[in-house]
C-alpha cells in the first residue's frame, strides 16, 4: 500500500508540472495530430495497395497516431524525472524513506494518464476525419495498447534520466521510441514490406502490437488470435525496460 500511495503522489506531481510547464506536454499532443494528418493525407494512396482491401486509410494510421502519441507522453515522463535529477529533488527522494520502486512507478503511471488524453484526442480527430469508432471493446483495446506502450516508453526514458542526469539526454529517449515505431508497420502492413525495413519490422514488437490494434480499428471486433501477439509483445517489452528503469536505482543508493 506504501508503494501504492507514492506512487500515486509523484503521477500526480507529474502531472501538476503540466499546468506550470506546458512547453513540455504540448509537444507530446500536438505530434500525434500532426502525424495523423501529415500520414493520412500524405500516404492516402497506399490504401488502394490490395493488402488493405478497401480499407480507410485513416482508419489504418489512428492506431499508430494512438501508439505514438502514447510514446510521447513516456518521453515527458523521462525528461521530468531528468529535470528533477538536474534540480536535486530526486536526490532528496532518494533520501526519503519513499520505496524504490515508487519513483519509477510514479512516472511511468502519470505518462499512462497523458497517453489517455492523447488517444482521446487522436480518436477525436479521426472522428472529425469520418471514421467512426469501431466499438467498445475495440476502442478499449486500443486503449489498454496505449497505456501498454506509454508505460514501456517511460521505462525506457527514465531509464536513460537515471544514467545521464540531464534532461540533454531527451534526443536519445526520443529517437528510440520514434524508431521503435515507423521501422515497424507504421505506414503498411507486413507483407507489403521489402527489403531490410521489412526484416527488422518482423522482429520488431512494436508491429505486433500496431497489428492487435489494427485489427480491434478495422474489423470492430476483438478476437484472441489477433490480439495476444500485440500483449506478448507490450509485456515482453514492460519486463525488459522496467529492469533498465530499475537497476539504476542501486547504483544511486551508493551516491
Amino acid at each position: 500500500m506504501r508503494v501504492v500511495s507514492v506512487s500515486l503522489g509523484l503521477a500526480g506531481r507529474n502531472l501538476l508540472l503540466v499546468r506550470r510547464v506546458p512547453s513540455v506536454f504540448i509537444p507530446s499532443l500536438v505530434m500525434p495530430l500532426f502525424i495523423l494528418i501529415a500520414t493520412a493525407g500524405a500516404f492516402h494512396g497506399i490504401g488502394a495497395l490490395p493488402q488493405f482491401a478497401g480499407e480507410s486509410y485513416l482508419a489504418f494510421t489512428i492506431p499508430m497516431a494512438a501508439i505514438m502519441g502514447a510514446g510521447f507522453a513516456g518521453i515527458n515522463s523521462g525528461m521530468t524525472l531528468a529535470r528533477d535529477l538536474e534540480g536535486g529533488f530526486f536526490d532528496r527522494l532518494q533520501s526519503s524513506p519513499a520505496p524504490r520502486l515508487a519513483l519509477v512507478l510514479g512516472p511511468m503511471l502519470a505518462a499512462q494518464a497523458r497517453s489517455i488524453l492523447t488517444t482521446v484526442v487522436v480518436f477525436i480527430a479521426g472522428m472529425i476525419g469520418g471514421v467512426m469508432l469501431p466499438g467498445v471493446g475495440p476502442t478499449l483495446l486500443i486503449f489498454a495498447f496505449a497505456l501498454l506502450f506509454a508505460a514501456a516508453a517511460s521505462f525506457w526514458a527514465i531509464g536513460v534520466a537515471l544514467r545521464s542526469r540531464t534532461v540533454q539526454a531527451a534526443p536519445i529517449m526520443q529517437l528510440v521510441v520514434f524508431l521503435s515505431v515507423f521501422m515497424s508497420v507504421a505506414y503498411v502492413p507486413l507483407d507489403a514490406m521489402h527489403g531490410w525495413l521489412g526484416a527488422v519490422a518482423r522482429y520488431n514488437p512494436v508491429t505486433y502490437i500496431l497489428n492487435a490494434a489494427r485489427s480491434a480499428e478495422l474489423t470492430g471486433t476483438v478476437t484472441w488470435a489477433d490480439t495476444w501477439p500485440g500483449l506478448v509483445s507490450a509485456v515482453a517489452l514492460l519486463v525488459v525496460l522496467g529492469a533498465f528503469a530499475l537497476n539504476p536505482l542501486r547504483h544511486l543508493e551508493n551516491r
